[in-house]
């Protein structure tokens, strides 16, 4: 059994499911322990003033799986990602001088950096997150995201290309569940970390509010 629910099977026309990866990949092995492919419903972050909280959904069963931290960095330096019961799992934070966009996420009880995720000049939107594979092996790792940063429709790969996880405005399975413009879904892969794959996304969109 995994920390979320399993999902049914495909619909028609749906993208093929994303295959388990050899390895664990991720830095909190809680995070892996899923044996199906999983959805996970984000809200699209936009500049608000407000800068409310939010819960990250299943995006089948609609339980909140996670928390963030509403507020921007324009705002206010640093961005916390918590489990369900409220229990810090990232403080992010933008690094304010670097060529390129780069965010780096920390341990809320030490501020060690556990990962980093660099923006780079690409056609489209490139974000390669680095970090030491404690789920896995143990090595340093790195997984990119290529696609559009507007239309929140993105790929995330393993260095060698192996998809580890998509992005998209709508999830189609059995239930062909399609959401509105203000959310996207971000699946994952067994095996992968998912809170470091929410993380990513909320780069993503750190990355969006630039332009």
């Amino acid at each position: 059994m995994g920390f979320l629910s399993n999902l049914a099977g495909k619909a028609p026309g749906a993208a093929a499911p994303l295959a388990p990866v050899p390895r664990p990949i991720g830095v909190i092995p809680h995070f892996t322990q899923h044996s199906t492919q999983i959805a996970l419903q984000v809200r699209e972050q936009k500049m608000s003033m407000s800068g409310d909280d939010f819960s990250v959904k299943d995006a089948v069963t609609g339980n909140t799986m996670f928390k963030v931290d509403g507020s921007y960095f324009s705002m206010r330096d640093k961005k916390n990602i918590t489990d369900a019961s409220g229990n810090p799992l990232f403080t992010v934070k933008k690094k304010l001088i670097a060529i390129h966009s780069t965010y780096v996420g920390t341990s809320p009880k030490t501020d060690d950096v556990i990962f980093t995720v660099k923006s780079s000049f690409s056609l489209g939107t490139k974000l390669t997150a680095t970090f030491k594979n404690v789920a896995g092996d143990g090595q340093e790792t790195e997984l990119v995201l290529r696609g559009d940063l507007l239309d929140r429709s993105a790929e995330i790969t393993t260095k060698d290309g192996i998809p580890v996880a998509r992005i998209a405005r709508s999830f189609v399975n059995a239930g062909e569940l399609l959401f509105d413009k203000q959310t996207y879904v971000l699946t994952v892969a067994p095996g992968v970390d998912a809170a470091l794959l929410l993380a990513i996304c909320i780069c993503l969109d750190e990355k969006a509010n630039e332009k």
